[in-house]
């Protein structure tokens, strides 16, 4: 008798609904001068710096200026095949005039693909909506020396807020 009512009081687990992803753009990067700074105690630090580069996406297109760089990190106990991890900072600049601060996080898979999410500066008011966006990338090489990043917005699955909305709320905010 106790048992049939344990039974019945548990129920499936309800997981939440995953979040959905909107393309944001994608990026084509080719790389500058690379400096190898070898071993630290954080891992096999390598700078590479980014020459230029392209974006478009449905809602900004534009160019990467010559003034950010990757500041990877290879782990130290896994040197040669280790896990990468990629620390970029980058500049947009929109073809409509507007700067767009970027910033990459992430980690290479076992399989090589390397993941970055991504966050924005924008102080453009077109623009503004970025600030609150928090998106992920995949990194694909080009060889020699280009690399392309697929970009998504992370959304709640079923979001009926529009990128105007958060325009406006961000505004409302900065007051």
């Amino acid at each position: 008798m106790l048992l049939a009512g344990i039974c019945t009081c548990t129920a499936a687990p309800k997981y939440p609904k995953a979040p959905s992803l909107t393309f944001l753009y994608t990026v084509n990067i080719t790389a500058g001068a690379a400096y190898k700074l070898g071993a630290g105690p954080k891992g096999f630090r390598t700078i590479t710096v980014i020459a230029n580069g392209t974006f478009a996406g449905p809602k900004l297109k534009g160019t990467v200026l010559p003034v950010g760089a990757d500041w990877a990190l290879t782990d130290a106990n896994h040197p040669v095949n280790g896990t990468l991890f990629p620390d970029v900072r980058q500049t947009f600049l929109t073809d409509d005039g507007a700067y767009i601060q970027i910033f990459e996080t992430g980690a290479s898979q076992p399989d090589g693909t390397v993941f970055v999410r991504l966050t924005y500066e924008a102080s453009s008011e077109k623009y503004y909506w970025l600030n609150a966006v928090v998106a992920i990338g995949i990194i694909r090489p080009l060889p020699p020396d280009s690399l392309t990043i697929d970009t998504w917005q992370v959304r709640l699955a079923g979001d009926p807020l529009s990128e105007e909305t958060w325009r406006r709320a961000d505004i409302l905010c900065r007051w």
